[in-house]
């Protein structure tokens, strides 16, 4: 539970993912999910999303070598 005026720690997390993107990634993959989706879950989506994102343009490059 948060006490008002009490400092929360958030877990780390890359400079690409801003706290508008932190935000959208939790309400689309806790309505996805149908349960609620932390801050740290949702970075790990955002890290394991880039990765994909990363190995299938690095794919394409080399299917275009």
């Amino acid at each position: 539970m948060v006490v008002p005026g009490e400092v929360v720690e958030r877990p780390p997390r890359p400079a690409w993912i801003s706290d508008a993107l932190l935000a959208e990634t939790i309400d689309v993959w806790t309505e996805a999910y149908g349960r609620p989706v932390s801050e740290e879950d949702a970075i790990e989506i955002l890290r394991n999303v880039r990765r994909l994102a990363e190995a299938l343009l690095e794919a394409k490059r080399e299917v275009q070598r």
